[in-house]
């Protein structure tokens, strides 16, 4: 029997999987548009699912895979986890040393799906359906709502070797998706001897020229966080947006593209997550931009809510 790592809440049964969700995964392959998205020079292909497969793929997030715990080293898409609790792991270091795994959804195939599911203790025939309605051409796709809490699920055996490894030799360990991190006061030498050959173990493997070992003398970054005395924005990013804010102070709100104010709220929102009482003072004055003030459209903005950002 399979090792399980089940959450306290997990029930003694399981709700089971409607009809209608178990057929789809016959025609689940041929459900998904196809699409690139490009960041700067980076390029990765979104597989989105149709309503119908979504719908049926939220079902068994919700139903069953949710009841399966990721480890604690886990951060990414991890309910009352974060960027920022991923990062706080790391503050004040000697060393911290970052790694990616490259492909992450992708180089998870359907055999190993299959073993998560397997937890459930299902007839075959259902564990069989359930992987073609999470899977595409046999592999995890990247865009399917059932794709982030699998890869945590298969990536436990990896997380706790790494966290064990980690542990035996004063180091700190945290994934965040396919962004491994450690920090520690020891000779990073050996841990990355060790972190490559645990990841080809476990049948992932290390992004090439993705790996960083960074001293505290020199900026320390662990998911887009400056982590050397506390976790804290960026300085590229803290000038980003006060010179946005002053823009929209000079220019006057309905001067501004609509699309540029959502990026403005956005980084906002992202840096009162990260810093609510540095940033208080930016909320309440875009606040006070916004407030009142009419879109091209004639319909009032919204008032930039902070608290949001915490949810």
């Amino acid at each position: 029997m399979p090792t399980k790592y089940v959450s306290d809440f997990m029930p003694t049964t399981l709700p089971y999987p409607p009809a209608a969700v178990l057929a789809l995964g016959d025609s689940a392959e041929h459900r998904y548009r196809v699409y690139p998205l490009v960041n700067g020079s980076k390029r990765r292909w979104i597989e989105a699912p149709d309503q119908e497969l979504k719908a049926a793929q939220r079902w068994l997030l919700d139903q069953w895979l949710y009841q399966l715990a990721p480890t604690d080293a886990a951060h990414g898409f991890v309910p009352g986890r974060s960027i920022v609790s991923n990062a706080a792991r790391h503050v004040g270091c000697a060393w911290v040393v970052t790694a990616d795994l490259r492909n992450f959804f992708p180089s998870i195939g359907a055999s190993r799906i299959a073993q998560v599911l397997a937890e459930f203790e299902q007839p075959a025939d259902v564990t069989a359906a359930l992987v073609r309605l999470v899977t595409r051409r046999r592999r995890l796709p990247q865009g399917a709502p059932t794709s982030p809490q699998l890869a945590n699920l298969v990536a436990r055996r990896l997380d706790l070797r790494l966290l064990g490894w980690a542990r035996r030799r004063g180091w700190s360990y945290t994934r965040y998706a396919d962004d491994l991190t450690f920090s520690g006061a020891g000779k990073p030498r050996p841990l990355l001897g060790a972190v490559e050959r645990i990841v080809r173990d476990e049948g992932f493997t290390l992004a090439p020229g993705k790996t960083h070992v960074m001293p505290h003398h020199q900026r320390q970054v662990v998911t887009g966080m400056v982590v050397n005395e506390r976790v804290a924005l960026p300085k590229p990013h803290r000038r980003l947006l006060r010179a946005m804010l002053h823009r929209l102070e000079t220019m006057g709100v309905d001067k501004v593209d609509p699309r540029q104010l959502q990026v403005v709220q956005g980084h906002l929102a992202l840096a009162y997550f990260v810093d609510p009482t540095r940033f208080e003072a930016e909320c309440r004055a875009l606040a006070t931009l916004l407030r009142g003030t009419s879109s091209p459209s004639g319909t009032a903005h919204a008032p930039f809510a902070p608290a949001v950002a915490n949810t």
